[in-house]
């Protein structure tokens, strides 16, 4: 019986890949007349199931029937993603790889007619293609070119987006200083900067071409940002004493915050290039992102 339901596992599995015998049995290394034999009641050996496990991204409790219906898609996932072996030097790639592949699978499940997983197909070009969902509850947007391919997803908050985006002092400051060219040359450089490395503004200045004047505004500027928020800032600074005690302060960005700037950079590359197509789109909302009600600034209509 295990046997009859590891074979129907294993030929389901290929099929719905969409890979024949031979091509399994070229990526295991192996004859496909064993591929066969598989299918028809044998086993392969032991050592080769963690191989099989993982080119159908299953567990092996799965190829054999014996997983557990009642263990929760989360804990599946968990345990699909905690199954990587992650190298010595930390490079997650394949985590990422495995990541994408299951949101685009969650982005193929809004669509009823897509009974079987198939892979996302990514520009190699400049047209930009994205896949997205948007209706009131908020939205999520998946970019599938390979010369930057990202997802993020945005929850509607309970009183609207327009109750936690304000137009602020903060946010005008912020966009003013990103509106400056040489600010944005100084903001990528140290974004160049291995971890554990800093530098001077002297060094800024030199490496950017821009007055020690300049890049010293930027570095005021970026270092109290957030400005009134607890929390990590975008700027670390330490201070060095020569032989004489005179102070010098040093800068590097802080990792952790990086991220968001990656963000923001992201977001205005897609205004400025926005979608050329889409695949596998769904928008049904007719409310409005931002809510008027929540805006403070906006002038009552005055009488007709």
């Amino acid at each position: 019986m295990a046997g009859t339901t590891f074979s129907t596992t294993l030929q389901t599995l290929r099929k719905n890949r969409g890979v024949t015998q031979e091509q399994l049995a070229n990526h295991l290394g192996v004859s496909p007349q064993a591929v066969s034999k598989w299918e028809n009641g044998s086993y392969p050996d032991g050592d080769l199931l963690p191989q099989i496990a993982d080119y159908f991204e299953v567990s092996i409790d799965y190829l054999y029937g014996r997983a557990k219906d009642n263990v929760s898609l989360e804990q599946q996932l968990l345990e699909a993603i905690k199954g990587i072996n992650v190298p010595p030097d930390y490079d997650h790639s394949e985590h990422m790889d495995r990541i994408m592949k299951y949101i685009w699978a969650m982005q193929l499940g809004l669509w009823p007619e897509n009974k079987q997983y198939f892979d996302r197909t990514r520009s190699e070009g400049d047209h930009v293609i994205v896949s997205t969902l948007y209706d009131k509850s908020g939205f999520n947007f998946f970019r599938l070119n390979k010369s930057l391919e990202f997802f993020t997803v945005m929850k509607r908050p309970e009183k609207g987006f327009a109750s936690y985006f304000k137009v602020t002092d903060e946010l005008t400051e912020l966009f003013a200083f990103l509106g400056k060219k040489e600010n944005l040359e100084v903001l990528f450089y140290l974004l160049s900067l291995d971890a554990g490395n800093s530098v001077s503004v002297s060094t800024i200045a030199k490496r950017v071409g821009i007055s020690e004047a300049e890049a010293g505004e930027a570095m005021e500027y970026l270092k109290q940002v957030p400005k009134y928020e607890t929390g990590n800032r975008i700027l670390m600074e330490v201070s060095v004493l020569d032989e004489y005690d005179k102070k010098e302060s040093l800068y590097a960005v802080n990792g952790s915050v990086a991220c968001t700037v990656l963000l923001l950079l992201a977001g205005a590359d897609m205004m400025i290039h926005p979608p050329g197509s889409y695949a596998m789109s769904i928008g049904c909302s007719d409310k409005a992102w931002l809510e008027r009600d929540q805006m403070d600034f906006l002038q009552k209509p005055g009488k007709k």
